[in-house]
């Protein structure tokens, strides 16, 4: 069974795609298909990791703030994916959203990756990460099923950490 690093390295590669498709879509073409994908694909991933990674490393000392903040960091892009989704592709101010938007996505994940994802290894046993990761994929496979509940609304608001609760690990 792969870890919860290597299921997210994969979910990276997969936005990282997803964001080179979008900015480099020829003028004329059609935006909102690439554009809607990347933002079902960034808002089931992102639910999926807080659900499991993040609701995890909350509990862990040595992790604890960076797992909030990049809980709070989700919540915002999710939001900013929305905020782009409002601005229609023939309106000027569309291709510098976007590009905008796709910068801050990608230096998201390469945020994530050198800081949480670091300290996370350091944090989480090989067991923990690979039944984290069993886990990541099962919710992340959930989300992509119930693609409705992933378009048009507004981002919940995160529970406070004392109320997310460790999950188990299998």
């Amino acid at each position: 069974m792969a870890s919860i690093f290597h299921h997210l390295r994969e979910e990276h590669e997969r936005l990282q795609r997803s964001i080179v498709r979008l900015r480099g879509l020829e003028p004329g073409a059609d935006p909102l298909q690439p554009f809607q994908q990347l933002r079902r694909q960034y808002v089931a991933y992102a639910r999926a990791a807080a659900a499991v990674l993040y609701s995890y490393l909350i509990h862990v000392k040595t992790t604890q703030q960076r797992a909030l903040d990049g809980l709070e960091e989700h919540r915002r892009l999710e939001e900013r994916l929305l905020d782009a989704e409002r601005v229609p592709p023939d309106d000027v101010r569309w291709r510098p959203t976007i590009a905008s938007l796709c910068e801050e996505l990608a230096q998201h994940l390469r945020d994530e990756e050198r800081g949480l994802f670091s300290s996370a290894r350091v944090a989480l046993s090989d067991r923990e990460a690979t039944g984290l990761g069993a886990c990541f994929t099962a919710e992340r496979a959930r989300l992509h099923r119930d693609l409705s509940s992933l378009t048009g609304h507004r981002p919940e608001r995160l529970a406070s950490p004392s109320a997310i609760r460790r999950i188990p690990i299998p």
